[in-house]
């Protein structure tokens, strides 16, 4: 996995990196930090795929399934190799492995939400809310966002967006270590799962969701910045 944050003089050089759709998609952005954003998710994407490829940045194509979940659309490609992507304004990240469903997800806890118990409400279990309710006020916000992550990194690994329903799957968390139970019926083994939460700086966290594969599962923590630099 490899977070990193937005530099711009970086980012700059970046748009050699992209493919046409891409610097049509980049060049729609009006507001020039969610197009710097844009640009260091594609870049990092491109250039961690290509630790793994005989591949440059530039060469890599990716598809969409019917759910909107991209893939790579390169026939040369190493077989099993997948990846997700994630992104919030000054902070990207992308976790890439083979052979495993897997999704990723960063938000930033200084973001401007206030009614957590609402929104936990809304969307989370019941017992995830009154989890939340029972926490000091001092902890919730902090909480929430790794909750959150939680729930949208399992979506994304799961590849079948929303459908899956927020509600219908509950988190322990403890330190950087998660648990998941699921709801009666629901199509799913909380045994298959590897959840980790990860903290790059004071302002964001990430969660990854990782399907087991029988081998112990290791994920490496990569600042991504020297590895964008060397292929700019």
């Amino acid at each position: 996995m490899s977070p990193v944050l937005a530099d711009e003089a970086l980012l700059r050089r970046g748009i050699a990196f992209l493919s046409p759709d891409e610097v049509i998609r980049h060049n729609r952005y009006l507001v020039p930090g969610a197009a710097a954003t844009f640009l260091a998710a594609r870049m990092l994407l491109r250039t961690v795929l290509s630790r793994y490829a005989a591949l440059r940045p530039a060469e890599w194509r990716f598809e969409t399934n019917k759910f909107g979940r991209p893939h790579i659309a390169n026939p040369d490609a190493p077989r099993g190799l997948s990846f997700n992507l994630s992104h919030k304004p000054g902070c990207v990240t992308c976790l890439v492995g083979a052979g495993r469903d897997l999704g990723v997800d960063v938000e930033d806890t200084a973001a401007g939400r206030t009614h957590f118990l609402e929104l936990a409400g809304r969307f989370f279990s019941a017992s995830e809310a009154a989890w939340l309710r029972d926490l000091p006020e001092a902890r919730r916000r902090q909480s929430f966002f790794e909750l959150w992550t939680l729930k949208e990194a399992y979506i994304k690994a799961r590849g079948i967006g929303l459908s899956l329903g927020l509600s219908r799957f509950s988190f322990s968390v403890e330190g950087d270590r998660a648990s998941v139970r699921f709801a009666e019926g629901f199509d799913d083994s909380a045994e298959a799962w590897d959840f980790r939460l990860f903290r790059p700086d004071e302002r964001h966290v990430i969660a990854t969701s990782v399907r087991r594969a029988g081998a112990a599962l290791i994920i490496e923590v990569t600042d991504a910045a020297q590895l964008l630099d060397s292929w700019s």
